[in-house]
Formats: C-alpha cells, structure tokens, sequence
C-alpha cells in the first residue's frame, strides 16, 4: 500500500486483523467476508474485522463521487448512492469480487485527472493514445494489486479511516458507513 496517511494510527487489534487480511490477500485468496446485513454488537471483539467486511461499499461509493464508476442496474445502488441491506448484500458482493482488480474495465473513469479503463488509485500513470493506464496493471502485479479497491478496502478497515488518495481529503467513514448501511446499524467507525 501507499505510504501512510496523516492521523490516528491502527489499534494492535487492527495492525493484527489487516496484517491477516493482507497475507490472505497477497497469497491470492479471497477474503469474503460480505457486507453485514444484521446488527453487530455494540463493542464487537474485534472492530477491524467489522470494518473489513463494510470497507468495500464504502470504497466504492468512494470511487463513485471521486472517480466516476457508474456501476448502474445494481440492486443495491439508488442513484449514485450505495445502500447495502439485508435484500442486496450478496449482490453487492458478487459485484464487487469482479470489480476489485485494477481492470480494465469496458467503461472509462477518470482517476487522477486522467480518463482511463482502470480502477487504480494511487497508481503511476502512463499515456496510451487518448486514454491512460497504470504502470502496474496485471492481477498477479503485486504493485497493481496494492492500486485496488479490494487492497484500499483492507487498507480502510486496518486504518479505521478511508483512503485519502481513494476518498478525498473530507471524507469520514463514520458518515459514510451511516449513509451506505443506514442509521438504525452500529458504526465500527
């Protein structure tokens, strides 16, 4: 991942969960745990595993204000609004699990200011044509791999804030899991 970002650090409990994740994620797993469609408990044992299985909508209600995904005819999308229920969690993760690499993607977005095929964030751009593309773009590219939002999801949850470089300076996850799970679940944020 990117360097670290200014403010509060990880807990031990979320340096613990992430380090787990990301081995998981780097040895070419998959992490599934889907989106939580039940009330957690108040003071669960361990937050970052909360925040790991709600940090991918948030990330991609992210990259919709930011980057211009428009990933329309999802039933868990209002608009340009993520809403994750009980109804459209599955969904949600099965779209996402095809929608966590770098790409490319058919549609076009524009990171960084540049138009490209590719959901990678924090990633060097190159010029190619009229569109652009990261430096590091195959799956199995450890560096494209830390571009993704699946790598910027297990970033979210170890970090227990959003990404910068994915989200904007303003965002807070705290607001964000309110908006995307609704008001009435716990927030781990």
């Amino acid at each position: 991942m990117r360097g670290r970002q200014s403010g509060r650090g990880p807990g031990p409990a979320a340096a613990a969960a992430a380090a787990v994740a990301m081995s998981v994620a780097l040895a070419g797993c998959a992490f599934d745990l889907p989106p939580k469609t039940t009330p957690h408990p108040t003071h669960p044992a361990n937050p970052a595993a909360v925040r790991l299985a709600d940090s991918p909508a948030l990330v991609v209600q992210c990259a919709i204000r930011t980057a211009g995904l428009r990933p329309g005819g999802q039933s868990w999308l209002q608009g340009l609004s993520v809403r994750i229920t009980s109804t459209n969690a599955v969904d949600f993760q099965n779209w996402f699990r095809a929608h966590d690499a770098p790409g490319p993607y058919p549609q076009t977005f524009v990171i960084d200011g540049h138009r490209t095929h590719y959901l990678a964030f924090g990633a060097t751009w190159v010029r190619k044509g009229s569109l652009w593309m990261p430096t590091h773009t195959a799956r199995t590219d450890p560096v494209a791999q830390h571009t993704s939002m699946y790598a910027w999801s297990l970033w979210a949850a170890a970090q227990d804030r959003l990404p910068t470089v994915l989200c904007g300076p303003t965002a807070d996850a705290r607001q964000l899991q309110a908006e995307v799970f609704g008001s009435a679940m716990p927030n781990p944020w």
